[in-house]
């Protein structure tokens, strides 16, 4: 399927590892001109490196998204380097940790909504103002299921109040601002992955969660794996592909969505 979007500028955060890298190679096998923002420099030359040698053009910013003065200098690389200003922009922050309500204090809950929230905020208003110029854009977030449905200690056998308390605010947030530029033909969506196998930041995830229980990381993972319909976890590649149809020509219709793709994990919540 042709999507549509050979030559547009794709602006990914956290685009050099897991989730955002493959949404990087995706994009980048799609034609677009690639834009990896993370922080570490070998993660991103390893990255941009692989999106080259599958035909595609690359560039990498390095940036820490909790600096929000890093979101306009982002953009005005893309455009330096491409000669115009992105024209897809994919959002992933740096998820919470998990723990309890007791776990954490008022500086925890403020480094969490500035990352989640705050963050996506500043991002939006780096990237859209270009898109509007053009009355064309896409922008999607790399959300959580628990923007929606919170996740409960009693079913999900981990406590996340940071997530519940920000991931909703982030989505109503891209709900709202969906609603605002669509007369400019900008789409906003959201894509809250369930378990997704990306390697080391997964799995130390995870750890944190069995050592809270008092049993190891496999037994964890066992016991979880269970409550998928589908007997098996994610890869980074079936959300990365979610993402480039939503970015696509034929997505144009499609926005203020909440889009799952966890196996059907989340109806066992209930």
């Amino acid at each position: 399927m042709d999507l549509g979007i050979a030559g547009k500028v794709a602006l990914v955060t956290g685009g050099s590892h897991g989730i955002g890298r493959a949404i990087s190679e995706d994009l980048g096998r799609n034609g677009c001109k690639v834009v990896v923002v993370a922080r570490k420099q070998q993660w991103l030359d390893e990255t941009v490196k692989a999106i080259r040698e599958e035909g595609g053009e690359a560039m990498s910013v390095s940036a820490d998204l909790l600096d929000f003065a890093s979101y306009p200098r982002m953009v005005a690389e893309a455009e330096a380097a491409y000669g115009t200003t992105p024209d897809i922009a994919i959002y992933s922050p740096v998820g919470p940790p998990p723990g309890t309500f007791d776990d954490f204090k008022d500086e925890d809950f403020d480094k969490s909504y500035t990352a989640v929230v705050k963050g996506f905020a500043n991002f939006v208003r780096a990237v859209s103002p270009g898109m509007k110029e053009k009355r064309w854009g896409r922008i999607v977030t790399i959300g959580s299921g628990h923007g929606k449905l919170p996740a409960r200690l009693s079913t999900l056998h981990f406590s996340y109040v940071l997530a519940n308390t920000n991931r909703p605010a982030a989505l109503g947030l891209s709900r709202t601002i969906a609603d605002e530029l669509g007369p400019y033909g900008i789409t906003v969506n959201t894509i809250p992955p369930g378990f997704i196998d990306t390697g080391e930041n997964y799995k130390a995830f995870f750890e944190v969660c069995a050592a809270r229980e008092g049993i190891t990381y496999e037994q964890f993972m066992a016991r979880e794996l269970k409550r998928i319909p589908m007997n098996r976890y994610g890869t980074a590649e079936e959300i990365s592909g979610v993402c480039a149809f939503l970015c696509s020509q034929r997505a144009a219709y499609i926005t203020g969505q909440y889009i799952v793709v966890d196996g059907g994990h989340m109806e066992t919540y209930f």
